[in-house]
């Protein structure tokens, strides 16, 4: 009997493999490209560096739990997140090493992180006291980092004020300072001064620390883009984030290196597939209005699912290795694409027929870059937009 084509995933046409996921849109995510990146990261570093996996945004879109397990697999020393809420999550997916809360938390929600093991981020002492008070009342100790704005302004405390930040945080008899660090804002352009201008101001801070005995044991800058181009920057630990996923810190300024691989692909199926005559609209409002018979396919994907409606959306896709327009506009959970040329060059789109959103199906691909560009955004926004009702498989 003929083995069916691999494009169709239909529960009767591959009785031997295994099912698709219950909803026909899924993302597909490498294990191995995952620990590919983290190696070539981890290899430009010295043994003495470590390496802290960012994890956000459910690992930019890439499924939080799973990812950092991979990762703490592979040997990450620790994870960061940008929330709570996002660190209890990877506690609860049993991720033992150490984890950092970027952003702001409440000081209400200390305990949470003290009985998690969950180290904060403290920019002010009026939050430092009040962490400070929930310990000592539980008799614990609360891990802390201290974010110092050297230029990005965003979070921080100034370095002016950082080292009279740091004694008062040392004298907290709950706190204990573990690491401070800064941020780049400018990394990943060409033109480093600003970038150079921030890491001065951060190495002065750490000098007069280190002269005055307060110097905390972890001192950090390095996100991807300085991991790669600003060795100079790697300290104690570096913060890759982008870069573990495969992914450009910018598709023009900084471009990954050769050998780094993305470790995620989006994929949909066709769900129908009709014709449309002249005259006859295609979805909502009738923006798209045929002006000759055609063939169209509908797709199970839609922009709840991170899938843009306005005002660009993705312009087409992939099916059968050929570009797809997008017709109309695109649904809540469905859009709905053109497949008249497609027909005509490489025979009849089915229903099962795989379809790529980001990734590659025979010679052409769509890049999460490539999507960012049409849609008027970055790689990044790209992929830590899909939503979480799409499910993440984790193939080799």
């Amino acid at each position: 009997m003929e083995r069916p084509s691999p494009a169709r995933l239909t529960h009767s046409a591959a009785p031997d493999r295994d099912p698709p996921p219950l909803r026909p849109t899924w993302i597909e995510v490498s294990r191995s490209a995952l620990v590919n990146n983290y190696w070539r990261l981890r290899s430009r570093l010295a043994a003495t560096t470590k390496l802290m996996a960012v994890v956000k945004a459910n690992a930019y879109g890439h499924g939080a739990a799973e990812t950092a397990r991979i990762l703490q697999t592979a040997g990450a020393d620790a994870f960061a997140v940008a929330t709570l809420g996002e660190a209890l999550e990877l506690r609860a997916a049993g991720v033992e090493r150490p984890i950092l809360v970027l952003g702001y938390t409440p000081a209400a929600h200390t305990s949470l992180a003290l009985a998690h093991s969950i180290a904060l981020t403290l920019f002010d002492l009026e939050t430092a006291a009040a962490m400070d008070a929930v310990a000592r009342a539980l008799g614990q100790t609360l891990t802390v980092h201290l974010k110092v704005n050297t230029g990005m302004n965003r979070l921080g405390v100034k370095p002016a004020l950082a080292p009279q930040m740091v004694a008062a945080l040392q004298g907290f008899e709950a706190l204990r300072l573990e690491g401070v660090f800064t941020h780049f804002a400018t990394a990943d352009e060409v033109d480093k001064r600003h970038a150079e201008a921030q890491f001065t101001r951060f190495q002065r801070l750490l000098a007069e620390l280190e002269r005055n005995g307060l110097r905390p044991p972890l001192a950090h800058a390095a996100n991807s883009a300085a991991l790669l181009t600003m060795p100079h920057t790697h300290l104690d630990m570096v913060r890759p984030g982008i870069a573990l996923y495969g992914l450009d810190p910018d598709a023009e300024q900084c471009p990954l290196p050769e050998g780094f691989r993305p470790a995620l692909t989006w994929k949909t199926t066709v769900a129908q597939v009709s014709d449309l005559e002249p005259g006859e609209a295609v979805s909502y409002g009738r923006e798209f209005i045929a002006s000759r018979p055609m063939r169209i396919a509908a797709l199970p994907v839609g922009y709840a699912d991170g899938f843009p409606r306005k005002p660009q959306n993705w312009g087409s896709v992939l099916v059968h290795g050929r570009a797809a327009p997008i017709l109309g506009r695109v649904c809540m959970d469905q859009c709905v694409v053109d497949v008249t040329a497609i027909e005509a060059e490489c025979g009849p789109v089915r229903q099962g027929d795989e379809v790529i959103l980001i990734g590659r199906q025979g010679g052409e691909e769509i890049s999460a870059a490539e999507a960012g560009r049409r849609v008027g955004t970055n790689n990044y926004d790209i992929v830590s937009r899909i939503l979480a009702r799409v499910p993440r498989l984790y193939v080799d």
